[in-house]
């Protein structure tokens, strides 16, 4: 004890910002528990010092990030771990003090621990972000405490200096206690058996399929069909991602279901059927309204293990493409699979789609509004009246803006796949070319982006 009062930790507020006072992460008891000792200001400030604390952590050390499940995880064991070290300042309680159950690892913290083994992030990963919270938690403390008067900020100084030393030392150790605990679990669990036997299906090894199907509770001797439910925004628990393929699971009525969370951030799924699904049979998943900020990504369906990863494999395809290209919540790989083969190569297909279009890719609204039109013109296999129809304008027009995109070309329309093509590509990948700048091997300047001209709707196909 220094003789010298604390209580400077108790006028502690969150600073004012155009969002407001952030959310607590932790538990209402935490949060309980953590007012009646400090008051709801010091609480406040913590809440918004956590949060600015885990955005830094996933900035420097990426494996914490993977979505908005994770990041929830993340502040949580800060926002608890940060209550925890200022009630401990306020009540100048030193690490292993027995009179204190919690000590330096609250119980959010060591439930994260366990979650960061399961997603299996390095622990040295997971020490890194405990260093980085400490530090910044100091950082912050000491800003408050360059403000106090002598002697007391002297003395305040190296007081919380010295305990936030020795919480850092034994939170890290206690935190590397419970993850390898966790981790031993984990590699002896059955969710850790049906990951590791997806795994090796998604890689191409050989799998007794008998075996295979009783550890995962799915026979693999079907016709599959795979889905990758992605969270777009950090909003999207994972709570969210397993209900919407639960509703999936419920539209499609299989014969046999599995999903996992083999990564943050998603869930991977299959549908089984012992005879081929019908065409269509995706429809009623269409009719679904699954939460704001979540995308379906749906593989083509194949029979036995080589058909489990070749449906799965292109459900990630699907899933690239549209983080790509905007809005809509479902994509079908069998709708986009051509545009999938031809945005594999990202660089190639920029390249392809610069000699094709050439000064069609200009970003004024006028070039992008004939660029539209044109790749409308083409999906409705030259017809002037349904592609007016869709876009509802004037067949006149149509024809009007088809013969000026002709002119900037410098052709006729010459082979429509390669061009239609072109177009996809540069709609997808939001190419626009500069006058006088094209994209060329060996280190000319790439496209800058340029707002799409009319978005895509929900389930509409890309070609």
């Amino acid at each position: 004890m220094t003789g010298v009062p604390h209580d400077w930790i108790v006028p502690l507020a969150p600073r004012d910002t155009p969002q407001g006072a952030p959310e607590p992460a932790c538990s209402a008891v935490t949060i309980a528990v953590a007012t009646a000792v400090l008051g709801p200001g010091p609480v406040a400030w913590g809440v918004q010092t956590a949060l600015e604390i885990t955005e830094e952590i996933i900035q420097r050390v990426p494996e914490h990030g993977g979505g908005p499940a994770p990041f929830a995880t993340l502040r949580s064991t800060v926002e608890s771990t940060v209550l925890l070290a200022l009630r401990n300042l306020l009540d100048d309680v030193p690490p292993g003090d027995e009179t204190v159950t919690e000590q330096v690892a609250p119980e959010e913290a060591i439930a994260g621990g366990a979650e960061f083994a399961r997603r299996g992030i390095p622990l040295d990963r997971v020490l890194r972000g405990v260093r980085i919270g400490h530090a910044r938690l100091h950082q912050a403390l000491n800003a408050v405490i360059d403000a106090l008067p002598e002697p007391v900020r002297r003395v305040e100084s190296h007081r919380v200096s010295d305990l936030l030393f020795a919480y850092a030392d034994a939170h890290a150790s206690r935190m590397a206690e419970e993850y390898l605990a966790e981790r031993v679990r984990w590699e002896a669990g059955w969710e850790a058996q049906r990951r590791s036997i997806v795994e090796d299906l998604l890689a191409g090894n050989a799998v007794p399929a008998d075996t295979a199907s009783v550890a995962l509770g799915y026979e693999l001797a079907r016709h599959h069909q795979a889905f990758v439910v992605t969270a777009g925004d950090r909003h999207v628990t994972g709570a969210d991602l397993r209900r919407c393929a639960e509703d999936l699971s419920r539209a499609l009525t299989p014969d046999g279901w599995l999903s996992l969370a083999v990564v943050p951030g998603q869930v991977w799924a299959w549908a089984g059927w012992r005879s081929s699904p019908r065409p269509g049979h995706c429809d009623p998943v269409r009719l679904l309204r699954p939460p704001p900020g979540i995308r379906v990504a749906a593989g083509p369906v194949a029979y036995g293990p080589e058909g489990m990863r070749r449906g799965h494999l292109g459900a990630r395809e699907a899933d690239r493409v549209a983080t790509m290209s905007g809005p809509g919540w479902w994509w079908d790989y069998t709708e986009i699979r051509t545009l999938c083969l031809a945005t594999t190569d990202d660089e190639q297909a920029r390249w392809y789609a610069q000699d094709v279009l050439g000064p069609l890719l200009a970003g004024d609204d006028r070039t992008r509004e004939l660029r539209e039109t044109l790749r409308v013109y083409l999906a409705c296999e030259r017809s002037p009246q349904n592609s007016a129809e869709q876009l509802h304008i004037a067949r006149n027009t149509v024809t009007y803006r088809v013969r000026k995109a002709e002119e900037l070309l410098g052709r006729s329309i010459g082979d429509p796949m390669e061009l239609r093509l072109a177009l996809e590509i540069a709609r997808t990948l939001d190419l626009e070319s500069a006058q006088g700048r094209r994209p060329w091997p060996g280190g000319a300047s790439r496209p800058r982006r340029a707002p799409r001209s009319t978005p895509r709707t929900p389930h509409q196909p890309a070609d």
